[in-house]
């Protein structure tokens, strides 16, 4: 199955789940934000989100400055 990861076609297992592909592209947990199909999925709910052809993911990291 087939997805868009920031912006870019990305094939998946039909049960990957968020925490997957963090570990698949070694992406820490910390300091992230993930939204899919531009909803924010709390940290909590990553585990149990189920992805549907040509689902977009975004995951946007936080950077600390001034």
């Amino acid at each position: 199955m087939n997805i868009i990861l920031n912006g870019e076609k990305f094939s998946i297992d039909k049960k990957t789940s968020i925490k997957d592909i963090l570990i698949q592209n070694n992406i820490g947990e910390k300091n992230i934000v993930v939204e899919v199909n531009k909803e924010i999925i709390s940290k909590t709910f990553w585990d149990q989100i189920t992805f549907e052809e040509n689902d977009q993911i975004e995951i946007i990291t936080a950077v600390g400055g001034g």
